[in-house]
């Protein structure tokens, strides 16, 4: 097959491209990324493989986005005999084109042209070789996989010599005959090896006939089951009648010696009622008797807790009045010393004006020199920039000149070498006319030149002679001119008159260059803190600052002693500075801690007065409960004094007693009659008898099913059922048996051919693996040796003696190894056979050496086959001396 163009409209992003190929050898399309690279084959296999209106998730990827219209591809395909031109347009309107031009005309439309162009790929086309020959982005690491090609089973069979060894047809009816076998073989097995066809069928009905015999076996059985358990089910039944009569007597004997219990333990209980009235009545008299008691002692340590609290009151007026005392004289102090603290404050504020008059007047002097220095040289740097403007001569035009001036001196040389020389000499004075120049000799006089031209001698009235020069003179004296008017263009460009002129404006010029940089880069350090307007600015704040303070300085002056007139000098003014901030720091350390001083005084007098007045409050709220825990003592006594509450709680406390008493002698006597194995007893009895009675029940009911279920089974015929079903199953069990040593035999016969296929395969790996390893060599030295299997695929890879399995290789040797594998597929397939390598964006993982190595692979294999790169990296494929190179627009 040969792709001969390609074009797609309305293509996923694509808007329209027209791609023709060349007919063999490597096309390298290239193109920046999302370009439709890949789409170009995707679109060709929807052409070849997808109807017009399928619905396909692939069809329907690639409707555009940007136009309501639909996707077309059309191809110019050569396939055998074949020479068609094939378009088909999805999604929107739909159609399908085939114009067939050779070897015979023909035009289709719809799906016959589909079916059409299926029919001739399926004729001349290898669709396994197709799909196999493509090295795509997604998997350019995987191993070729080759062995599903019949036209390079053919190829490899001419080259192991398959046809020498038998005649032409034997291949075919060797072929014919497998796939016959495999055709009896898939009447009995799938291709995975299961039952299918005959074998299932017969199989499934061994299966069915087999459960049937089953099923029916289990019915009889059920039937004499039931027979068995209808005899058991009476016996039982008649014990179960005895048992229960001896279980209703012993729960009614049980029952009467739980009434006399229950009765017994009613006594106890009343006597537990009465016993615990008492109990309560001598409780409530000796709570009430010890409520006394405590009443008495509350009033006496409240009375001597008011002894304590009165002395403690006392005690905490007299250190809160201490503590007034300390806060007043704290307070006084730390008035003194936030006194001494303003003081310094003005002495140190006086001192830090000083100080910075004098600093004021030192940074005004840097400044003004700053902006005097800013000033001049921002004057040189304009005037050196104005000049610099003024020349136009540049590098690349000095360049220019320089080359023109010796193009002019080589021009001039060639030509007074190639030019004729005339040579006069005077015999005596005469004047003579050359070149239409006036030129006068006087005796003995020599004068010669070189003729470039055609030069006129004259002699006034005696000769007239003219010199015309030959070929090459004329030709050098044109190369002179031409060089002479590059040379004065050049000139006229720059502004000079000559090449000396020239080159002393060049080197003024850098000259000026230098002057420019200097100045800027000392205009650049004089502005880093700032511009000529900023430092003028900060000089007219700083002498409008100064004038402030000499007016406040001379107003001071006007009240002070005639020797604080004069100006204090920089150090005595800094030691001055130093001195205040010293005694200013003091005295703020000073003040603080009188503050805090004066602060803790006064917390102290708050804390002692808190405390004073909470003492006072405790004391007043002693007083206060002790009356009332006299009025409530009085108020009890008054009720009841207290010899007599005393009298009643030891009557109630006897009394109390007793009825313990009684209660424990009733219960003692309930409890020797075991009131818990009675009840024990009782239950047991109880469950005893419902156990009894439930069975009793449940085997009559049993008992009835299964007599119910035997009238049931007499009238199914279970049995004649039976005898059928194991009828079924030996006719089903022959049938198997029959068709099972068909299948055997037939895949026994499959399993012996496949073997000797395999072994006819391994003659023609030979052929491949040297292919292989032949261009294999030319990327990784005459070390490379491969390892083949029967499918064709490169198990492991040996190089300087070191095998290395093709799963252990590393991503662009599995790539490289890839490549190659197809083009020795390539290399060995029949011209007639072959089909386009497709490599789509490979080799990314592959150093510059290894890339211009595999660039001789491409020129080996660039025969009669046809190998289409599709790249975002030409350069990667630079080295192809035989690739034709189509690059693709960068806009969709």
């Amino acid at each position: 097959m040969r792709l001969h163009r390609l074009t797609l409209t309305n293509y996923r992003g694509i808007t329209h491209r027209d791609i023709e190929f060349p007919d063999r050898g490597v096309v390298v399309v290239s193109g920046p990324n999302e370009t439709g690279k890949s789409s170009m084959l995707e679109a060709l296999d929807l052409l070849l493989e997808a109807k017009d209106r399928s619905a396909r998730k692939e069809v329907k990827q690639v409707k555009p986005t940007h136009a309501d219209v639909g996707a077309e591809v059309s191809a110019d395909i050569s396939t055998g005999p074949y020479r068609f031109v094939y378009r088909k347009r999805f999604h929107k309107r739909p159609e399908t084109e085939l114009t067939v031009h050779a070897p015979r005309r023909e035009q289709l439309t719809g799906d016959e042209a589909h079916d059409r162009v299926r029919a001739i790929l399926a004729e001349t086309m290898d669709v396994d070789l197709w799909q196999a020959q493509r090295v795509l982005q997604a998997a350019s690491t995987s191993a070729a996989d080759l062995s599903g090609s019949d036209a390079l089973s053919r190829a490899l069979d001419v080259v192991a010599g398959e046809v020498d060894d038998q005649p032409a047809s034997a291949g075919g009816l060797e072929t014919l005959l497998i796939d016959r076998i495999d055709e009896e073989y898939r009447r009995y097995f799938t291709s995975t090896g299961r039952a299918t066809g005959e074998w299932a069928a017969a199989a499934a009905r061994l299966r069915a006939a087999d459960e049937a015999a089953a099923r029916c076996a289990a019915e009889v059985t059920e039937v004499e089951e039931a027979v068995r358990r209808h005899a058991a089910l009476t016996a039982e039944l008649a014990g179960l009648k005895d048992e229960k009569a001896r279980t209703t007597e012993e729960l009614d004997q049980a029952r009467l010696t739980a009434q006399k219990i229950a009765a017994l333990h009613s006594e106890v209980e009343r006597a537990a009622v009465f016993a615990k009235a008492a109990t309560d009545t001598a409780t409530a008299s000796g709570t009430a008797w010890r409520e006394r008691c405590r009443c008495r002692a509350d009033v006496e340590d409240r009375a001597a807790a008011i002894a304590e609290l009165q002395t403690a009151a006392e005690t905490a007026a007299e250190a809160h009045d201490t503590a007034v005392e300390m806060q007043l004289a704290a307070d006084a102090t730390a008035e003194q010393a936030r006194a001494g603290l303003e003081a310094a404050q003005r002495r140190l504020d006086a001192a830090h004006a000083a100080v910075q008059r004098l600093t004021d007047r030192e940074t005004l002097a840097r400044l003004t020199g700053r902006l005097s220095a800013l000033e001049q040289h921002s004057r040189t740097l304009e005037e050196a920039r104005r000049e610099l403007a003024a020349v136009v001569l540049s590098d690349a035009l000095m360049a220019t000149i320089d080359d023109a001036a010796a193009a002019v001196a080589q021009a001039a040389a060639a030509a007074e070498q190639a030019s004729a020389h005339v040579e006069l000499v005077a015999s005596a004075d005469i004047e003579v006319h050359i070149a239409g120049k006036p030129v006068r000799l006087r005796a003995g006089d020599r004068w010669e030149s070189a003729i470039t031209g055609t030069t006129g001698v004259d002699v006034a009235g005696l000769l007239s002679m003219r010199v015309v020069p030959g070929a090459p003179a004329a030709t050098t004296q044109a190369d002179l001119d031409h060089a002479t008017a590059t040379l004065r263009e050049a000139l006229g460009r720059a502004g000079a008159a000559d090449v000396a002129e020239a080159r002393a404006l060049h080197r003024r010029r850098a000259e000026l260059q230098a002057a420019v940089k200097e100045h800027t880069a000392i205009l650049q350090a004089l502005t880093a803190e700032g511009d000529a307007a900023q430092v003028r600015e900060q000089i007219a704040e700083l002498r409008a600052r100064q004038a402030e303070n000499d007016n406040t300085a001379n107003h001071n002056a006007n009240h002070e002693d005639a020797a604080h007139d004069e100006t204090p000098e920089p150090v005595a003014l800094r030691a001055e500075l130093a001195a205040a901030v010293a005694a200013h720091q003091q005295a703020r350390n000073d003040c603080e801690t009188q503050r805090k001083l004066a602060e803790e005084t006064g917390k102290l007098v708050a804390d002692r007065g808190l405390r004073a007045a909470r003492a006072k409050e405790k004391l007043q709220a002693a007083r206060d409960e002790l009356a009332v825990a006299e009025q409530r003592l009085a108020s009890q006594r008054a009720q009841a004094p207290d010899d007599e509450l005393t009298a009643k709680a030891d009557t109630d406390d006897r009394a109390a007693r007793l009825a313990d008493a009684a209660v424990t002698r009733l219960r003692d006597e309930w409890a020797g009659h075991h009131p818990d194995a009675v009840a024990a007893a009782l239950q047991q009895a109880q469950d005893a008898d419902t156990a009894a009675t439930a069975r009793y029940a449940e085997t009559f009911e049993a008992l009835r099913e299964v007599a119910a279920a035997l009238k049931v089974y007499g009238s199914e015929g279970r049995r004649s059922a039976l005898d059928a079903a194991e009828a079924e199953r030996q006719h089903a069990e022959s049938e198997y048996q029959r068709v099972q040593r068909r299948a055997q035999a037939a895949q026994l016969l499959r399993t012996v051919m496949g073997r000797h296929r395999d072994t006819m395969r391994m003659r023609y790996v030979d052929p491949f693996r040297g292919e292989v390893e032949r261009l294999g060599r030319l990327v990784f030295g005459e070390s490379f040796e491969v390892d083949v299997d029967s499918d064709l695929r490169i198990g492991a890879r040996t190089l300087s003696g070191r095998t290395v399995p093709y799963e252990s290789l590393s991503g662009g040797a599995k790539e490289q190894l890839g490549i190659v594998a197809r083009l020795a597929g390539a290399a060995l397939v029949a011209k007639e056979d072959s089909v386009p390598v497709v490599i789509d964006d490979a080799l990314g993982f592959t150093d510059p050496d290894r890339l211009a190595r595999m660039a001789e692979v491409f020129d080996t294999v660039a025969g009669d086959g046809q190998v289409i790169i599709l790249t975002c990296s030409p350069q990667r494929y630079a080295d192809i001396r035989s690739a034709c190179h189509i690059e693709l627009a960068g806009s969709l």
